[in-house]
């Protein structure tokens, strides 16, 4: 990941200046060319953000997962995932449904209404999860206590708020998210 001295004023551990940024810049990379590229398309000089001090690094991860989750999920369809083939006569309940797609669409069909937006809910608050633990930086449960904690501070997305609130199916106020939920 990569910034230019503009996106770093105002981050924790960096110079109020963007000539003091870019001073702090050149002091940090002290000729390691991996630590720094020319931009294409411009004048202007990135640097890696391996190179800056550790709490930049947070605060720049932090920044740019918050701004993943404000962008709407694409639609596309998840990859099939193919699992070994287990013996004939180990069937469960599960490998049931999937051994008989009319058996799923009715099963499917039987949901309400209420009941398919609880399960889209948790679904795309599973697929946010995700994005963030794909970032560097990020693993799966960083990634939980990140939107846990964001949620209750209400930095995060008027749309993930209200996902949390379907998902949780509770009625009356108490409707919290953990990382244990």
């Amino acid at each position: 990941m990569y910034v230019i001295a503009k996106e770093l004023i105002g981050a924790p551990g960096m110079p109020a200046t963007t000539k003091g940024i870019r001073q702090a810049l050149q002091r940090y990379v002290q000729g390691k060319s991996c630590c720094s590229r020319r931009r294409s398309g411009s004048k202007a000089t990135e640097y890696s953000i391996d190179c800056l001090p550790e709490v930049t690094q947070q605060a720049l991860r932090e920044r740019y997962a918050l701004q993943l989750m404000t962008q709407k999920a694409d639609e596309s369809p998840a990859p099939v995932v193919i699992k070994a083939r287990r013996s004939p006569a180990v069937v469960d309940a599960v490998e049931a449904y999937r051994g008989s797609p009319q058996l799923m669409v009715e099963r499917l069909n039987a949901l309400t209404e209420n009941q398919r937006q609880v399960a889209d809910a948790r679904i795309a608050i599973v697929s946010e999860v995700m994005k963030v633990a794909q970032q560097p930086g990020f693993s799966c449960a960083k990634a939980i206590r990140f939107i846990v904690d964001n949620l209750a501070r209400s930095q995060l997305d008027e749309r993930i708020v209200a996902m949390v609130e379907t998902a949780n199916a509770k009625k009356g106020n108490s409707r919290a998210l953990s990382e244990i939920t």
